[in-house]
């Protein structure tokens, strides 16, 4: 019963978009791509005192809003976000009426809206926001724009990479670098990871929580479809992945158990790894669930090459709000402030926002928890080799198939590429109906 909600829930979703996709408003017209070499001078703005009246704000961060406040005194932030927030806001677009002024969507999110209308386009004036597009990093700004690619609708403020922490002093005591660059190095290469592992394994250890996260750290993380709603995961490097992902079953390299049994692993040093964002480093810090071995973890990047990111984040203004100005100067707090900066860096979230870069703190603090290293560095290094991931509003249906059909052939232990060929049909079988009607909304 359950799964059948799911899909009615995906399939209402589709309609909802689809739906809105059929038109275009006099305030959300297209503008031109945002692919010029001209790129405006920034624009004289107000002084924050000027500003007054009130913002609702779904899924922000709390302390901006307290700083974003301090800054602007005559401004109130109302952040009251409900459940279920991001479906709210898709049928609060469908709708016109009940959407926040300003929506944070992370990527699981904003392919839902991006084939919409009914937000606001950040290239058309007031805005004027072309002129802050070599202040990001390029896969950041691309992922915030509309399907179409003529119309930014979001202000990135969070490109998060996905990384290996790992044991170092276990790596030492077992013979193999211990230093992150070292590590990475050692790691990108698929024979000497394996090598490696193996070797590891025999002393006790284990390296992979699931199978499938195998497939998620060797797969480039390209999203399901390309640009021209292609499928875009039939490839070589998606082939791989899974073969990597068959080795990895095959040397018992993986502790598939409870989050329980898994985190007792990583604190007892059965589990020598643990791959996920660089936020992650949360969960080591001193109270964290995995914060029994300080000092000793480090942060490098992933096997077999690949550099995805894992978090996205964006601000939206809907274009049916009502105090748009002070959403937008909202915005620009939250995504390009130092102050702002300062409290995503507390959560090791990395900004796309090439100036912050700069910043003392982001130049010069060590994480005690994973031996004094720079973490916030290591995910600028890493952030400029994140590819651009084409999220589309078919990715609900292909996703499901993905999975359905990875897990039976992680199992069975299916012929690669003959897996990849067979997903690939059964998705555009599926989505058929569907990608029509959005290539011809997006021109196509």
């Amino acid at each position: 019963m359950k799964r059948s909600r799911m899909t009615l829930a995906v399939v209402y979703t589709m309609s909802l978009l689809l739906a809105a996709c059929t038109g275009q408003t006099d305030g959300n017209k297209a503008a031109p791509a945002a692919n010029g070499t001209a790129v405006p001078t920034k624009t004289q703005e107000k002084k924050p005192e000027e500003f007054k009246g009130e913002i609702t704000v779904w899924r922000a961060y709390k302390d901006v809003d307290e700083l974003f406040m301090k800054k602007y005194p005559n401004v109130k932030v109302v952040n009251t976000t409900p459940s279920d927030a991001e479906d709210k806001f898709v049928t609060a677009l469908a709708s016109g009426t009940g959407a926040p002024d300003v929506m944070h969507l992370h990527e699981a999110h904003y392919w839902k809206v991006k084939a919409t209308d009914g937000l606001e386009n950040f290239l058309d004036a007031p805005y004027s926001a072309l002129q802050y597009r070599n202040d990001f990093v390029k896969a950041a700004w691309e992922m915030s724009m509309s399907l179409d690619g003529k119309r930014l609708y979001g202000i990135p403020f969070q490109l998060t990479p996905y990384v290996m922490f790992y044991r170092a002093d276990i790596f030492e005591e077992n013979g193999f670098p211990s230093d992150p660059a070292e590590v990475g190095k050692l790691v990108a290469d698929p024979e000497k990871f394996f090598d490696m592992a193996q070797k590891l394994r025999s002393r006790g250890h284990y390296f992979f929580r699931r199978t499938s996260e195998v497939t998620d750290i060797a797969s480039p993380h390209l999203g399901y479809f390309d640009k021209e709603m292609n499928f875009a995961r039939n490839t070589d490097a998606f082939a791989k992945a899974i073969d990597y992902a068959k080795r990895a079953a095959q040397l018992d390299l993986i502790y598939e158990k409870t989050k329980e049994e898994t985190d007792r692993a990583v604190n007892n040093g059965g589990l020598v790894t643990y791959f996920g964002g660089t936020s992650r480093i949360s969960s080591f810090l001193p109270g964290g669930t995995l914060s029994q071995n300080q000092g000793k973890w480090r942060v490098t990047t992933l096997p077999f090459g690949q550099t995805p990111g894992l978090v996205y984040g964006t601000f939206l203004i809907p274009s049916q709000s009502k105090n748009k100005e002070l959403a937008w100067e909202y915005i620009k707090f939250a995504a390009m402030s130092e102050e702002a900066q300062k409290v995503y860096m507390n959560f090791a979230e990395i900004s796309p926002y090439l100036p912050h870069r700069n910043l003392p703190t982001a130049k010069e603090y060590g994480e005690p928890a994973i031996g004094g290293q720079k973490l916030l560095q290591l995910g600028f290094s890493i952030q400029d080799r994140i590819p651009y991931q084409s999220n589309v509003p078919l990715d609900a249906k292909a996703k499901e198939i993905w999975s359905k059909s990875l897990a039976e052939a992680l199992t069975k232990n299916q012929d690669s590429r003959a897996v990849l060929k067979a997903i690939m049909d059964e998705t555009e079988k599926a989505v058929a109906v569907d990608k029509a009607k959005l290539k011809q909304a997006a021109g196509k």
